[in-house]
């Protein structure tokens, strides 16, 4: 089937024909033709269960345009994470402004980014962001839709993201029936459940456009399935190296998959020698400016970066959630245009962005799990590694290798992994964290008023559709019940509504238990006590979406005891009045986390945290980015109950948590381009207000260390400006 003779029966305008006819795309995959016989263009539900690259986006895109174009309504893109968000952001705005369609993205916790799809023709946006907006009651979304495109639908199987995913998917289907969805889904065993839940056609292949070897490595072999033996020879000095080399003379790129961050990082220093050989000069001066890139300002560096940046300068890298966001973003646009060649990383890469490579190494299949010890990792993990291997127009097959390290382990390894197939979806809404923040979010936006109609909602979800048990219906009263007693919800007749503070904790996105957690701690103070900020912090810490720290390792329990002792009159919640700090781990964890967001606003150097507390960069943003939101619902919860004199001290807590810094920085850290460096580098100079800069030139300025005569000038005229 020819994609023109589609755009032509379907009546697509010929500006647009013209353009795809530019994109070289002339023959239809054997997937996207049964989704266009299946009804896609006809407004028929459909849920592709297809491998990657086997053109679900292509059939997104029409999808889409097709209602915009002929009046049915607007097209929303809904994608799991904000990386994949923005990573189809800037392919259909660079596709589709030429053509007068405007493309939105919402991504951000907060009401600001609403405006970016508001009037979007095509919007793209989070599971979360869009349950955000339905909170609030956002009509206007509902009404403008004609198509909702599910992007990696399978992530309802995630313990944390799949549950909004799901509800968010009911909701829609019961306030609009007459939208179209679009599934899109790596190939999962229990499809056809999936599909029957969505009331859509199935598409399932196993088709890709880049055919796919799969294979065991033992002893200088790859033993492929179907695909005979392939003899590895080379000088490398171990495996991966060697299969490395292998993929590289051949003139291809390499993801490592392993087990740790710690691996990640040690086996991308170990293939340096070997990637460093295939670099030309070009790359070579490329990679040395974007491994001073990586490195930034030294105030600023820490022992991850400069990890990364000579692993970099060899053409090589690691990736894990421990790097910083634009880190990784530098990573993965470097790979991309093939000047970084080898990426080690951990299996999250192969969920969060569309990073294909000649060849996928997993060196790894046993993942340490606390309480189980060493055990294999889901099956459909290796099929989403294996999935990144073979890159369409550049490579004619793609090679998906494991590692074994004994005969019978490469049997096991092919039998279980190679030749097995993918776990089946699990609805993850039946946890009850998940439930009650969902029923408050229900009732506060006014889609349900009583328990009846709860269960009737509830009966539309996957969780539903894969076990319609009774045993739900009684942990819906009972979550009623709970809800009524902490007072987010009060009841009148046989309805129910949200109290002042169940509206306030659904419109904050958080879970109830930790409006729960932050209401009772305010109420543990006196009406004119400060505050005591590691009190609050610790309190935070405490909440379900706050900032705690799973392992508390030997080496630092014996000092994090110490602290514990030190501060032990400003802790609000203790295990004698929270029930939960009962479980002596969970309660280390708190500490730990505390610990660290302490050392962060007395401004101790991020390096010195990473060691300390063994995080990476990333991880302390992720921790500073929760304390911040938790922070921001306690100062609306305290202006709920009229505490005034707590929401300024809740308010400056917050500022100093986003920046690092100390209470005195407050005032010189408003301005643009000065950070926590920079601002004790002026206070150290006697700066400490906004005022005092008005009497200085931009010269005196700029003599200060890290501030030059560009940012000089720049804080000068904002001054001027105040």
């Amino acid at each position: 089937m020819k994609l023109i003779q589609v755009l032509e029966k379907y009546k697509f305008p010929s500006e647009f024909i013209a353009s795809y006819e530019q994109t070289g795309i002339v023959d239809l995959y054997p997937p996207q033709v049964e989704c266009i016989n299946k009804g896609l263009l006809d407004r028929k539900n459909i849920l592709m269960s297809v491998p990657t690259a086997a053109g679900k986006t292509l059939m997104a895109e029409l999808c889409m345009l097709q209602s915009f174009l002929h009046k049915k309504g607007r097209g929303l893109y809904i994608a799991p994470l904000k990386a994949l968000a923005s990573e189809k952001y800037n392919d259909f705005k660079k596709r589709f402004t030429p053509l007068g369609i405007s493309v939105g993205i919402a991504v951000g916790d907060n009401d600001s980014s609403t405006t970016d799809i508001k009037n979007a023709d095509i919007m793209i946006a989070t599971a979360e962001k869009v349950d955000s907006l339905l909170r609030s009651k956002a009509s206007w979304l509902i009404d403008c839709l004609g198509v909702v495109v599910l992007d990696e639908i399978h992530f309802i199987n995630d313990g944390s993201r799949g549950p909004t995913l799901e509800i968010l998917t009911a909701r829609i289907r019961q306030l609009n029936p007459n939208i179209q969805f679009l599934g899109l889904s790596a190939t999962v065993s229990n499809a056809r459940d999936m599909a029957n839940w969505l009331n859509a056609e199935l598409v399932s292949s196993k088709w890709r456009p880049v055919p796919l070897k799969e294979g065991v490595y033992f002893q200088d072999k790859i033993h492929f399935k179907d695909h005979g033996i392939r003899l590895v020879d080379n000088d490398s000095p171990d495996d991966v190296s060697k299969l490395t080399q292998d993929t590289l003379r051949g003139g291809g790129q390499v993801l490592i998959f392993v087990n740790s961050r710690r691996s990640a990082q040690a086996v991308a220093r170990e293939v340096c020698s070997t990637v460093s050989k295939h670099l030309n000069p070009e790359e070579r001066e490329i990679l040395k400016h974007l491994s001073e890139k990586i490195i930034g300002s030294k105030a600023e560096s820490t022992h991850l970066c400069q990890k990364l940046a000579d692993a970099v300068i060899h053409g090589a890298a690691f990736h894990h959630a421990g790097l910083k966001p634009n880190q990784r973003e530098l990573v993965e646009t470097y790979f991309k245009n093939d000047v970084i060649k080898v990426i080690s990383c951990t299996p999250t890469l192969a969920a969060g962005v569309n990073l294909p490579a000649r060849r996928a190494i997993v060196r790894d299949v046993k993942r340490f799990e606390m309480g189980t010890g060493s055990s294999f990792i889901p099956v459909s993990e290796y099929k989403q590694c294996a999935g990144r291997a073979g890159r369409p127009q550049y490579d004619d097959f793609g090679e998906a290798v494991i590692v074994a390290k004994s005969h019978s382990e490469a049997s096991t390894l092919m039998e279980r992994f190679v030749e097995g197939e993918s776990e089946p979806i699990v609805s993850k809404l039946n946890e009850e964290s998940a439930l009650r923040t969902h029923i408050l979010a229900s009732i506060a936006g006014g889609y349900v008023y009583d328990i009846q109609g709860m269960f009737e909602f509830i009966s539309h979800t996957f969780l539903y559709h894969q076990n319609p048990s009774k045993a739900l219906f009684t942990k819906i009263e009972q979550l009623f019940a709970f809800l009524a007693k902490e007072e987010f919800i009060q009841q009148s007749g046989q309805r129910y509504f949200a109290t002042p503070l169940g509206a306030l904790t659904s419109r904050l996105y958080i879970d109830p238990y930790s409006a729960i957690t932050i209401r009772d701690t305010l109420n543990m103070l006196k009406p004119d006590d400060t505050i005591p900020e590691i009190g609050m912090l610790h309190a935070i810490c405490c909440c379900p979406d706050g900032p705690v720290i799973q392992n508390v390792g030997k080496k630092i329990a014996e000092d994090l005891n110490m602290f514990i002792s030190q501060f032990q009159n400003d802790f609000i919640l203790t295990p004698s009045n929270w029930p939960n700090l009962e479980d002596f781990y969970y309660y280390l964890g708190t500490m730990k986390a505390t610990w660290l967001l302490l050392h962060w606003i007395e401004e101790e150097k991020e390096d010195y945290i990473c060691e300390f507390f063994n995080l990476g960069p990333g991880d302390i943003y992720r921790q500073v980015e929760a304390t911040q939101r938790l922070l921001y619902a306690a100062t609306s919860i305290a202006h709920l109950q009229r505490h005034k004199h707590f929401t300024f001290q809740l308010e400056n807590l917050k500022n100093r948590v986003h920046y690092g810094i100390k209470e005195e920085l407050l005032d010189i850290i408003q301005l643009k381009g000065v950070g926590r460096v920079r601002a004790r580098a002026m206070f150290s100079h006697g700066i400490k207000s906004i005022a005092d800069l008005k009497t200085l030139s931009v010269n005196e300025l700029s003599a200060i260390k890290a501030i030059g005569k560009t940012l000089a000038a720049d804080i000068m005229n904002q001054i001027a400006k105040h």
